[in-house]
């Protein structure tokens, strides 16, 4: 969280005052690393049994291997939700941020709906999901 984020409507997760550690699950989750150096992290949180939250989080490095990344994450998406038992993976994405909208499409979910005021911030997000 620390690390500039890969877009300015993203910036505002910094200011989020939780704890972004509560996203890492055993077996859920991953870093991608080039060089040496984390360049985004994503995985899944169990809610409950069959279901769990979707995430991603990119430093501004992303940008300089979006197809390396994007493959990354799609193909360990899938693996992960196999071999956890994982019928259905869901993911709120900010309405404004069409470039995640258009990544979880990629990703093989569908949107949901719109939850207006649902981010910590006040901002309007989708729900995206993909059945197993």
């Amino acid at each position: 969280m620390k690390q500039q984020m890969n877009h300015t409507l993203m910036d505002k997760d910094m200011e989020f005052d939780g704890n972004p550690n509560n996203l890492e699950q055993d077996n859920l989750a991953f870093t991608g690393m080039i060089d040496g150096k984390p360049i985004f992290a994503a995985g899944m949180k169990i809610i409950w049994k069959g279901v769990a939250e979707g995430w991603v989080l990119a430093t501004k490095d992303v940008l300089d291997h979006p197809l390396l990344v994007a493959k990354a994450i799609r193909k360990d998406f899938a693996r992960i939700a196999k071999e956890n038992n994982i019928n259905r993976v869901q993911s709120a994405v900010r309405a404004n941020y069409t470039t995640g909208l258009k990544f979880a499409k990629w990703l093989g979910l569908e949107e949901e709906g719109l939850m207006k005021k649902f981010g910590f911030d006040g901002s309007d997000q989708y729900m995206y999901a993909r059945i197993f």
